[in-house]
């Protein structure tokens, strides 16, 4: 890439923003990308970044958390999905391309605003989980395809329901898009009512999803990571010829592709995403948060018919 991008970061308190700064601007792995701007985030955290950057000779400034004209695109990183609105709404009606470190947002709401905003000024709009990208996702689809039609398809992984980052939308949406991801994506891809159960390691849900005309039932086990902390990213996929497993490997660089795929349409190197898809992960993972509010009612195998697009 050699198209000169000037970068905004937006939201500094998660370790992401240490990810973004060290590949764009220490160890320039997008020539011509560079975060210049630094902004939502406390004064140590800014101190830091910056002087990290400055030392790998890339010079950056502490701006304005709305400030739309002195860059090309955002990267809008807080750790709790709740402020991205806030954060990404001036860039969008701006124009400008925003990439919303997951989750997108934690309410359906604040993702029909965004999505929204684009619609209406053109502006690229995305956000996914970096696992969407790991290795280990493609190999199980192509293995799976080799074998017959997906019937069944469980994802297990660490989310904390009761996490002050905005509970299960924290960490839950890897499993969500994880499923997402062996489905096809979001082409033709309807999620039902989830069933939602506890028991003493997690929460399962279980919903109905259709992708490409066919039912498969996905099961999302989100396990506690205070009770198991060294809890995989694990996925069974069950088709009509047999099953494939496999845990999915999250190494340094996993922020790497999503970067890539990210200012691919910055650049026009690729087609932009439907915003639209946005929406799904975060109102099924609304849906199933709803459902911890209510009695237990999980019944494997036997979830609703799909409702909720993308």
């Amino acid at each position: 890439m050699t198209q000169n991008v000037r970068v905004a970061l937006v939201g500094l308190d998660s370790s992401h923003a240490d990810h973004y700064v060290r590949l764009l601007n220490v160890e320039r792995r997008f020539p011509g990308v560079r975060v210049t701007v630094l902004a939502d985030g406390s004064p140590g955290r800014v101190a830091d970044l910056a002087a990290a950057s400055t030392a790998a000779g890339a010079r950056v400034r502490s701006g304005r958390p709305d400030d739309v004209t002195s860059v090309d695109a955002v990267i809008v990183a807080h750790r709790a999905g709740r402020l991205h609105r806030t954060a990404a709404l001036p860039f969008v009606r701006a124009g400008l391309p925003v990439l919303v470190d997951k989750p997108f947002t934690a309410s359906v709401a604040d993702a029909e605003e965004l999505v929204a905003a684009a619609r209406a000024s053109g502006a690229v709009l995305f956000s996914c989980s970096a696992l969407r990208f790991m290795p280990g996702v493609a190999r199980l689809r192509a293995e799976a395809a080799g074998l017959g039609e997906v019937t069944d398809l469980t994802v297990t992984g660490p989310a904390d329901p009761g996490s002050a980052h905005d509970g299960l939308f924290f960490l839950g949406i890897h499993l969500v898009e994880t499923a997402r991801a062996l489905l096809g994506g979001d082409a033709g891809l309807a999620w039902g009512e989830p069933a939602v159960g506890r028991d003493e390691d997690g929460v399962t849900a279980t919903v109905r999803a259709t992708a490409d005309g066919r039912d498969v039932v996905v099961r999302l086990r989100f396990v506690d990571p205070a009770l198991h902390p060294a809890q995989p990213f694990h996925t069974v996929v069950t088709t009509t010829g047999g099953s494939v497993e496999g845990e999915l490997e999250v190494g340094p660089d996993y922020l790497e592709p999503v970067l890539a795929h990210f200012l691919a349409q910055v650049t026009g190197t690729a087609a932009s995403e439907a915003a639209d898809g946005l929406v799904g992960p975060v109102a099924l993972l609304a849906a199933i948060t709803a459902g911890l509010e209510g009695p237990a009612h999980l019944v494997p195998g036997e979830p609703a018919a799909p409702t909720v697009r993308g």
